[in-house]
């Protein structure tokens, strides 16, 4: 039977409430800028023109005297989650929330990697799924290629698996939904490739396959899995130089085509439909027609140049790489192509000075293809920035950051709102040790606020903490629900998306035009959203994740206007989503209720 209280609130599309009275003569207000000390008669804050995310450095983590160097980085859980893995001197991997203030705190670390090389990581988009794969005495006989698994909540990995080969060169990759899990281990004795595929329950692999890639001591170079988990992208670092495609549910190669030479640009559509790698002097895209992978279209660059990173949207709209000039290793080339129409559609040349080589060392672009992300070596303290946020209609960036170093290895979030960047201290042609994990931001209109981690004036009311980022914890464990915002205010194309909440719950999209700074208890959980409230749309979540408004639902502000409150272009509008949690002795009332809230996200409209 549905809780009472719960019922009560589902009722109607209007809920009327009365403003808490202040119990105190100061609160402590919480905001992305930082906390505040303020009066209690300013605790609610009415609807109307606020701060919101500005294109530039969100935060910085630097190594802190560990020596350590940002080299394999990942985003995950809707943009929320920034996972890295820190290689040479005090190994370890550790995870941030995109949220946190500047410097951010580590929501856990794990010291297990120090010792190890070749580091790569991956996190899922819509879970709380990260992986990390690094190798022990990489090249000797003894090497170990170990693969790990966590989730958001712990540094206590889930699980290990370690190739039964003396690895030397891997990679790996994770689905966006987090449940389909790739990883390979070059075997240079036997010039093969060892390709295990795993769910993230478990340790023992769904497939694994080995593939010989011919030639000597030859072993995997490019690599990247479809987001659908379908496909999986593969070459050959040496003699003979192929791409392979490969079916992750026959575990068989279903296509292999000679690409000439070996570099680090490859990329794969997240449908597995449209792959692209390059070469001296050109970028080669490959599309299914009717069926068959077919060279549709090259794009060719005179000079002295290689295309030496690449990558594809998830959408197979758009493919953003960059040109390396090795004739002086200081100019580098940035485009991106509209796969569609085959047409260039921005340039970016940048120059640097000196006698370091300033080159091409990543590229990720946004699920959508709007937005993308480019590392450079850079020319050390100069003038050229290495971390670089693209539109991919605009040849300059939206947002650059100077690191004094090199960069070793980026991501970008699916949305586009957040970029992260791994780097070295110095350039890279230097000896030296020490770097930064660093969170670009894009300009949006959403601020995410009412964080269920005990930053609030107003506690969970069972002690209930969720992770930084989200609500308050739920009877399933998940850190809380996580609300984020994509899409854009004007026109409204704006979809809210609630993850991590319990597997199927009902869920119920809330409204308000006043923010409380302190919060209110409200169920098992703590809201934030007051003053005219609307429930714009009812859900039923699957596998823990709900969104709105979905294809037939009328847009936000639409809907707003149909109960009653007109939403019109600086004013702002907060959400949050609160769901069934009917496990009654997880957080009893008093103080709980059988039901659970996410974080709250404000829209500048």
């Amino acid at each position: 039977m549905m809780n009472p209280a719960f019922l009560l609130l589902l009722s109607t599309g209007t809920l009327s409430v009365q403003s808490p009275a202040s119990n105190s003569a100061q609160r402590v207000v919480v905001t992305p800028q930082g906390a505040f000390v303020r009066d209690a008669a300013d605790r609610m804050r009415p609807s109307g023109p606020t701060a919101m995310q500005s294109a530039g450095t969100l935060w910085t983590q630097t190594d802190g005297g560990l020596a350590w160097i940002a080299n394999a980085v990942s985003i995950g859980n809707h943009g929320s989650e920034v996972f890295a893995e820190f290689e040479l001197n005090n190994a370890r991997a550790e995870l941030y929330s995109a949220f946190d203030t500047n410097p951010p705190t580590a929501l856990w670390s794990d010291v297990s990697a120090q010792g190890s090389d070749d580091h790569h990581v991956a996190s899922s988009e819509s879970g709380n799924v990260h992986v990390s794969l690094h190798t022990f005495s990489p090249g000797q006989p003894s090497a170990a290629c170990t693969l790990t698994k966590y989730n958001s909540l712990s540094s206590l990995p889930d699980w290990n698996y370690t190739f039964p080969i003396a690895a030397n060169g891997s990679n790996l990759g994770i689905s966006r939904d987090g449940q389909t899990i790739v990883a390979a281990a070059s075997d240079p004795n036997t010039s093969s490739v060892d390709i295990a595929v795993f769910s993230p329950a478990s340790n023992v692999p769904v497939s694994y396959t080995t593939f010989p890639l011919g030639g000597t001591s030859n072993g995997v170079r490019g690599f990247d899995l479809s987001a659908d988990g379908s496909t999986l992208y593969f070459s050959a670092g040496g003699n003979p130089v192929n791409a392979y495609i490969f079916d992750i549910a026959t575990a068989s190669v279903v296509f292999s085509t000679p690409i000439g030479a070996s570099f680090d640009s490859h990329a794969i559509s997240g449908d597995g439909s449209v792959f692209a790698y390059g070469n001296f002097g050109s970028m080669n895209l490959f599309e299914k027609v009717a069926g068959v992978y077919t060279n549709t279209y090259t794009r060719s660059l005179p000079g002295s140049d290689y295309c030496g990173y690449i990558d594809i949207s998830d959408d197979g709209s758009t493919v953003a790489f960059g040109w390396t000039f090795y004739s002086n290793y200081l100019t580098v080339q940035i485009e991106a192509v509209d796969v569609p129409s085959h047409t260039l559609t921005m340039t970016d040349i940048v120059n640097a000075t000196g006698s370091l080589q300033n080159i091409v060392s990543g590229v990720s672009v946004s699920a959508d293809g709007k937005r993308f992300a480019v590392g450079l070596w850079g020319d050390g303290a100069g003038p050229v920035a290495e971390a670089r946020l693209y539109s991919k209609t605009q040849n300059t960036p939206i947002a650059t950051v100077d690191t004094g170093g090199s960069v070793f290895g980026l991501k970008i979030s699916a949305d586009g709102q957040r970029a992260a960047f791994g780097t070295k201290a110095v350039h890279a042609n230097q000896f030296g040790n020490g770097g930064k994990l660093i969170l670009l931001g894009d300009s949006t209109p959403f601020t995410n606020f009412c964080f269920g981690n005990g930053s609030l004036a107003t506690a969970c009311p069972c002690s209930n903490f969720g992770l930084l980022g989200r609500g308050c914890e739920n009877s399933s464990t998940t850190g809380g629900a996580l609300l984020t915002a994509t899409g854009a205010v004007n026109p409204d194309t704006v979809v809210l998306t609630s993850s991590n909440e319990l597997p199927h719950p009902l869920s119920i999209f809330l409204q308000g035009s006043v923010d409380s700074a302190s919060g209110i208890v409200f169920g098992d959980g703590v809201r934030c959203v007051t003053g005219t409230l609307k429930r714009l749309y009812t859900k039923n979540a699957v596998s823990g994740t709900t969104l709105a408004p979905v294809a037939g639902d009328p847009s936000i502000t639409s809907r707003s206007a149909t109960l009653g409150d007109p939403i019109t272009s600086g004013q702002t509008r907060s959400y949050q989503v609160y769901y069934r949690d009917n496990v009654l002795g997880f957080c009893p009332n008093p103080p709980g209720d059988a039901f659970n809230i996410s974080n709250a996200v404000r829209v500048n409209w």
